[in-house]
């Protein structure tokens, strides 16, 4: 069809590629919201200097970037651009063990792997900013962090819990993960809090007059009242929040 020379062999030539663009645009598009992920769509357009209604339409495959931003897109999206045209990868799939070893979460093909700090909450002196520390980067679907969980920064950190503070939830040598911007409590809930050098996963309830009530699960752990006008040289702190536990079974 190439060398059609009849009009009638052109005419067909040119429904046979319109047919062929429509179903590669199509792919493409697909391709192109794939490798946007959880990415906000206004701030990606605002880095490719376009509309946002223009980056709809490369995902709805009804335009195509020019070759500029085809190359903003592709690195913009850690991908290249081979793999946005063709959906092939000129570099092997990232994995657990190619990711290096960091004390935030990293943001890599679809997934974000977050440290695992050898930290035993509610024992220790440890922290979450000695990479040193860190002993494996766990990986979590994006989409579960920044939709469901709905963090959109990488200040993460996941730790194994020891003692028995949050029974019957959450017992020893299982796994926590911690928003460690959220040190506020504004949220109730159950945080990892710093006391007199100790790491300790406690349930926070703020109360009128400054006052921080810090408790646990186990009700055979007595509360504690943390007061906002104490001595500011006492070692308490508020290292996160916790979003969210695995079980491990023994």
């Amino acid at each position: 069809m190439h060398h059609a020379s009849e009009p009638s062999e052109r005419e067909e030539l040119k429904n046979f590629r319109g047919e062929a663009k429509a179903a590669y645009m199509r792919l493409f598009g697909e391709r192109c919201k794939a490798a946007r992920g959880s990415r906000d769509i206004t701030e990606v357009a605002d880095t490719i200097g376009v509309h946002r209604n223009t980056i709809y339409n490369f995902e709805r495959g009804t335009a195509a970037p020019d070759a500029f931003e085809l190359e903003v897109l592709a690195k913009l999206y850690e991908t290249t651009t081979d793999e946005l045209l063709h959906g092939r990868s000129a570099r092997p799939e990232a994995g657990p063990e190619m990711i290096a070893r960091s004390v935030t979460a990293v943001e890599q093909g679809g997934f974000i792997y977050v440290p695992l700090f050898d930290v035993r909450v509610s024992a220790g002196t440890g922290s979450f900013n000695d990479v040193e520390a860190v002993t494996a980067m766990r990986p979590f679907d994006a989409e579960f962090i920044r939709r469901d969980l709905g963090i959109s920064h990488n200040e993460l950190a996941m730790s194994v819990i020891i003692g028995t503070s949050a029974e019957p939830w959450l017992h020893s040598r299982d796994t926590v993960l911690t928003d460690l911007r959220d040190r506020e409590a504004r949220t109730e809930g159950l945080h990892i809090v710093r006391l007199d050098g100790a790491l300790l996963l406690k349930k926070l309830q703020r109360l009128p007059d400054r006052v921080l009530r810090v408790s646990s699960y186990n009700e055979a752990y007595e509360p504690f009242d943390i007061k906002g006008h104490e001595d500011s040289d006492r070692d308490f702190a508020v290292i996160g929040r916790v979003r969210w536990g695995g079980v491990t079974f023994n």
